[in-house]
């Protein structure tokens, strides 16, 4: 038993940190919640983006990637434009602070 808490213990940080990778994006043009709800439309059809959640508010964009996804901020951007509104700067939260 003893064994099982101490193996727990070890693997327990390391799963919280290999969370799953977020990205946040800038994005201009934003005035209402149906301009929200078209974009997040577009950027979740983007291969690798499991969720995205966007924040008039802020003009800014939350995306949640699938596991082991990497972020084609290429396609993202084109989604966004395609949607109607223009990306701006990318961030991954937590990283370099």
């Amino acid at each position: 038993m003893k064994k099982l808490i101490g193996a727990l213990l070890l693997v327990l940080p390391l799963s919280l940190y290999a969370g799953p990778q977020v990205v946040e994006i800038e994005v201009s043009g934003l005035t209402c919640p149906f301009c929200a709800w078209g974009v997040e439309r577009n950027v979740e059809k983007v291969a690798g983006v499991e969720s995205c959640d966007v924040s008039v508010e802020e003009g800014k964009m939350r995306i949640v990637l699938t596991p082991g996804a990497e972020a084609d901020l290429e396609a993202i951007n084109r989604a966004i434009l395609d949607a109607g509104f223009s990306p701006g700067q990318a961030t991954v939260p937590g990283v370099g602070g």
